[in-house]
């Protein structure tokens, strides 16, 4: 077979794959009151609750096939909050979570963890200094995290194509098929070393890809993001949209940003310590808005303010 021909045939393929893929409005009513019902029945959720009631009531949980991202300055706990919801959706609903972090290894991203479950700090758990009642609670915790079906890959300087093939990978080796979430921390970080020079070309079109990719595999995919210092020169140091640093594209692609402040670490005094602020400035199927939340830094622990 020659190449025009190859190349001709590749060409009606997409073709046919386009035209299967088109359907009349009357077709997709259907399917959409269906969903209406059942969510109005509550048997099922437009997207994956991460327990964080709040942000679900705003966001109706992680929609699927959706890439959203959570930017924030340094120190602001975007780690520890992603860590958080990767841990809710491997423990809620038995998800398997793919976590590439490429900023620390697999053994930190343990510790914290470990530390979220049991209530001890890091550095204690780090150096073993712990009391005789919390052996027995470590063990628990321990037994706990390790059965949560949660994948982490430390590689740095990762390729959109070793996510998707790692992705891929576990999707089919777990027993339903499906995964959860997948977390990357986070995106600057990574390498697109077959795109163009231009660094801000190049991480647009890795966001591109990654987009693409959340949507092949029908997963909710969850971006940390770092912001433009820029903010630090601001009286209101929230951030906003434009704070995105590096690339546009994450604006543009992007089916929800959240940003996430904690007014603590600029005014220590304040009587908002220990809350943190979940600024949702784009959310492509639903409201804006801010939510908060309780964090316990001690143990890289979010929680709900409202029992």
């Amino acid at each position: 077979m020659d190449q025009k021909q190859e190349k001709r045939e590749k060409e009606e393929t997409e073709q046919l794959k386009s035209s299967e893929q088109t359907s009349s409005t009357a077709e997709i009513l259907t399917s959409v009151f269906d969903e209406i019902e059942s969510r109005s029945n509550g048997t099922s959720v437009a997207g994956i609750p991460v327990n964080f009631y709040d942000f679900d009531a705003m966001t109706q949980g992680l929609q699927r096939g959706s890439l959203n991202v959570i930017a924030g300055r340094p120190a602001m706990g975007k780690t520890s909050l992603c860590l958080n919801i990767a841990k809710n959706v491997a423990q809620i609903h038995d998800l398997p979570v793919c976590l590439f972090g490429l900023e620390m290894s697999k053994e930190c991203y343990t510790y914290r963890l470990l530390s979220m479950e049991v209530g001890i700090e890091t550095g204690r758990l780090r150096t073993g200094r712990l009391q005789q009642d919390e052996w027995s609670i470590l063990g628990k915790g321990i037994e706990t995290i390790g059965k949560l079906p949660i994948f982490i890959n430390d590689k740095a300087a990762i390729t959109v194509e070793e996510i998707r093939a790692t992705c891929e990978r576990i999707k089919k080796e777990q027993g339903n098929g499906e995964l959860g979430l997948v977390v990357i921390d986070y995106v600057q970080l990574m390498d697109g070393q077959r795109y163009m020079e231009c660094r801000d070309a190049e991480l647009g079109r890795i966001v591109s890809d990654l987009k693409n990719m959340a949507t092949q595999l029908n997963v909710p995919l969850l971006l940390m993001s770092q912001l433009s210092r820029d903010i630090e020169h601001r009286e209101n140091k929230r951030p906003m949209l434009c704070d995105l640093r590096e690339t546009q594209s994450l604006e543009s692609d992007a089916d929800m940003v959240v940003m996430i402040y904690r007014e603590e670490y600029y005014h220590p005094e304040t009587c908002d310590r220990g809350i943190t602020e979940l600024i949702t400035c784009k959310h492509r199927n639903g409201p804006l808005g801010t939510v908060k939340l309780l964090f316990e830094p001690q143990f890289t622990r979010f929680r709900n303010l409202a029992a």
